[in-house]
């Protein structure tokens, strides 16, 4: 795990509960259903939602928890070769966490031309 820069969720990241979600996110398990999820072209958070819930109980579903979560799974994302391409998705399984969320990519190799 590298260093994750929580900017203006230091206040969620410092808490138990952020630690517990951070710790979460980058569990083998958790970055699998992420990156699934991704490669179906759903938002990454839409694979978690229900377990987040299940796991660390309605706290999750608090609008700056909500927030700071995406936060770090964009910082997880970006981790193992992922890149945001759109915010603001709506979720197609509508989890009681998340309704809209961010989608991303993998990022492609460069192309080399001669």
């Amino acid at each position: 795990m590298d260093t994750y820069n929580s900017k203006g969720f230091k206040d969620i990241f410092d808490s138990p509960l952020g630690q517990q979600i951070w710790n979460y996110l980058n569990s083998k398990g958790a970055k699998e259903l992420m990156e699934l999820t991704s490669q179906l072209g759903h938002p990454a958070a839409e694979g978690i939602g229900d377990k987040l819930l299940d796991q660390f109980g309605v706290g999750v579903k608090e609008d700056r928890v909500k927030q700071a979560t995406g936060h770090m799974i964009r910082h997880v994302m970006e981790g193992i070769g992922y890149e945001l391409v759109q915010r603001s998705v709506k979720c197609r399984k509508k989890t009681e966490v998340f309704v809209y969320a961010s989608r991303y990519d993998k990022v492609k190799s460069a192309v080399l031309t001669e």
